[in-house]
């Protein structure tokens, strides 16, 4: 647990310094010997905290040669993601349409929802809490609660027009890690969310899931540079 805890420490600590551009695009990383000398940790947790940085896409380990900067900044969209068209579109674009469409989503959800859906998402949220000092893991899980809300709410429609802006996801729950205590503050929205649709309660849903997104909107705004 005490090396989890220090790996997640680490994560957030340089992925801190590569949003603030302290780590400029295609700059090479200290060391494993250097960041272990420089946080005072093992170099097992320094591998380890690479490899999450790596999986979140914002190094690439290049064995041989070192550790690089991939993404030094996360205030616009990867050009991978969307459609030439939208090169455009912004983080904030793209939290504005997550509440049209997940709104409309979790309120036809709350209506349909039935016991598998409640057990499945139970299961989700408990993965999450298991994986409170694994980053790329509790990103996975968090993703996977909404998707699977979306997926749940009938609509054909609605659940392409989130899949087009899904892969985005990833990037901007980045924003919330670099806090301690935002993974549980994440956990608390997504157990109001699971109670409306237990409850079958529309209204409420939109309430989570609003609240939860603005919550989102506000820690991008804290960290952008």
């Amino acid at each position: 647990m005490e090396r989890e805890l220090l790996n997640t420490k680490l994560v957030r600590e340089i992925l801190s310094l590569v949003l603030s551009g302290s780590y400029e695009l295609g700059t090479r990383l200290p060391s494993e010997r250097k960041l272990c000398q420089m946080y005072g940790v093992s170099r097992g947790t320094v591998r380890q905290a690479l490899a999450d940085l790596e999986n979140l896409g914002i190094v690439e380990i290049r064995h041989g040669s070192g550790v690089y900067v991939l993404n030094q900044s996360i205030k616009e969209l990867p050009e991978d993601v969307m459609p030439p068209e939208f090169d455009s579109v912004s983080l904030n674009d793209i939290l504005s349409a997550r509440k049209v469409i997940e709104s409309a989503c979790i309120k036809l959800a709350c209506s349909r929802c039935d016991e598998k859906l409640v057990k499945r998402l139970e299961e989700i949220i408990d993965a999450m809490v298991e994986n409170m000092d694994n980053l790329p893991e509790f990103i996975k899980h968090d993703m996977d609660f909404h998707e699977t809300v979306v997926n749940n709410c009938g609509n054909p429609a609605l659940i392409i027009a989130y899949k087009s802006i899904s892969e985005y996801h990833r990037y901007s729950q980045i924003f919330t890690s670099l806090h301690e205590g935002e993974e549980e503050v994440a956990i608390d929205y997504h157990q109001r969310m699971l109670y409306a649709l237990k409850k079958k309660n529309p209204q409420l849903g939109e309430r989570a899931i609003l609240a939860h997104l603005d919550h989102l909107a506000g820690m991008r705004e804290k960290n952008v540079i």
